[in-house]
């Protein structure tokens, strides 16, 4: 007999197919310590198979956030391959196989595929009757699929991907769907922590129910979102910032809703608020252009919790800006929404964490910059603020709302160096956004400019100034 040729493609290890079925129990249980007590491991022991893991593929595969393991996008995509691998596996290692076909198109969520105890359906048929759900033609049962589908108990539970997720927000927005069923949707996406996948899926859909053009292919330079809450304290100094990008040439649109704060700086500042779109800085609200998005935000006050639906608003970008600037509190997965857009094909997008709703530099602690240009993407540490903290204290001025005071500000009425140094460090980071040449040392330099120069006579420095008079209207509208 002759030897056997050796194979093209050599077999792997067969030690490290028990790396698979760890893998799996990791993305099933989202839980090392979960992972490891199914697999009658210790968890030092699941831990090292997990950095294996990460060392093979290359790839972190999960992220810890407030709300527990979040699987890369890698690893998301081998989910329903590993399930049904490992499902497989089991079923051939049982006594007397069962007849099946091999390697499922619907594996079981779920670790353990026996009925439970008490009664109910198995894994396995649990994963029918969602695959079901999803694809009937009406759009309430596609919903309460994907509703069970990421809502149901650990273990039996996964994800949506991106198709699924835009097609469940689509559903939403064309109002086919029970108010519970967009509730429980928003709540379990929170309970859990949305995903890259969804989060894209939903930008889609969102953005499908308007005629925008494509990011990067509009008029608009900087797009900005800003969805405040209402129970936002302290005035919206990034809206300086917005007034000295655009008095630097560049055009910026700021979305938000209607009423709201920004709305209101806008007309107090003799702002342009559309549909007068040809200034440089202008205001959209959101109800104009995607109502039904809009509405969505309304489900945080019914449930008092932030929804994934915040997230959508800062992604729309309706005129298709070739930038976006997006703020980002620090939970969660840190720069998702920059990787959302990443995904999404955008050309360039920048996500300064720190404030939840709108990119505004903060007086404390270091900021981080989630950066995206041209498919490139990094991160970087933006510096404190240079502010004494003798320097820090607001020039008093009970008589006068917020609103005056802002404008008094940009006005030069008065001086507040604490105020004046987050327009500054704001509009730094926006002018690097819109211009790459610019290293931040110059982009603060440019700001430092631009703000000396907003009005003849303007102050920049010291600790206060009288007291600020109603605000009189910039005759070239700040911008």
């Amino acid at each position: 007999m002759t030897d056997p040729q050796p194979l093209e493609t050599p077999l792997a290890d067969p030690a490290q197919f028990r790396l698979l079925v760890a893998f799996d129990a990791l993305l099933v249980e989202g839980s090392v310590g979960r992972a490891a007590a199914r697999m009658g491991l210790s968890t030092p022991a699941m831990s090292r198979m997990l950095k294996q893991l990460r060392s093979h593929y290359g790839d972190p595969l999960f992220e810890r956030t407030g709300t527990g393991m979040i699987p890369t996008p890698f690893a998301e995509e081998l989910r329903l391959r590993l399930r049904a691998l490992v499902s497989e596996a089991n079923a051939l290692l049982a006594p007397r196989p069962a007849k099946a076909a091999p390697l499922t198109p619907h594996p079981p969520l779920s670790l353990d595929e026996a009925a439970p105890f008490g009664g109910g359906p198995d894994a396995a048929m649990l994963s029918r009757r969602l695959a079901r759900a999803s694809a009937s033609p009406e759009g309430s049962a596609r919903l309460s699929g994907y509703v069970a589908m990421i809502g149901n108990a650990a273990g039996r539970t996964r994800p949506m991907t991106e198709e699924e997720a835009e097609d469940a927000f689509g559903i939403a927005l064309r109002d086919e769907a029970h108010p519970i069923q967009l509730g429980g949707l928003l709540v379990a996406l929170q309970s859990r922590g949305v995903t890259e996948a969804e989060l894209a899926g939903f930008t889609r859909a969102a953005r499908a129910s308007f005629d925008g053009p494509p990011p990067g292919s509009g008029p608009v330079d900087l797009d900005w979102p800003a969805y405040l809450s209402p129970r936002a304290q302290g005035a919206p100094w990034f809206l300086l910032s917005a007034r000295l990008v655009a008095r630097a040439g560049y055009r910026v649109l700021v979305h938000g809703t209607a009423e709201g704060l920004v709305h209101r700086a806008f007309l107090h500042a003799g702002l342009s608020v559309a549909p007068a779109r040809q200034e440089r800085l202008c205001f959209l609200p959101v109800e104009g252009f995607a109502p039904e998005v809009g509405r969505m935000r309304a489900v945080r006050r019914l449930i008092q919790m932030p929804t994934a639906a915040q997230f959508v608003l800062a992604l729309l970008n309706p005129e298709g800006a070739r930038v976006s600037l997006l703020g980002q509190r620090q939970l969660g997965r840190p720069g998702l929404q920059r990787d959302v857009m990443h995904r999404l094909g955008w050309p360039e997008g920048f996500v300064l964490n720190g404030l939840r709703d709108v990119a505004q530099a903060l007086p404390d602690g270091v900021q981080h910059l989630f950066c995206l240009r041209h498919g490139a993407t990094w991160d970087e540490d933006l510096p404190r603020l240079a502010v004494s903290r003798a320097e820090q204290t607001r020039a008093a001025t009970p008589e006068f709302n917020r609103l005056e005071y802002w404008q008094a500000v940009w006005d030069g009425e008065v001086t507040d160096p604490m105020a004046e140094a987050i327009v500054r460090e704001t509009a730094a980071v926006a002018l690097r956004a819109v211009d790459a040449r610019l290293t931040p040392d110059a982009a603060r330099e440019m700001a430092q400019r631009l703000w000396q120069e907003r009005r003849p006579g303007a102050r920049s420095t010291g600790s206060g100034g009288p007291a600020p008079t109603p605000r009189a209207t910039d005759p070239a509208g700040g911008d």
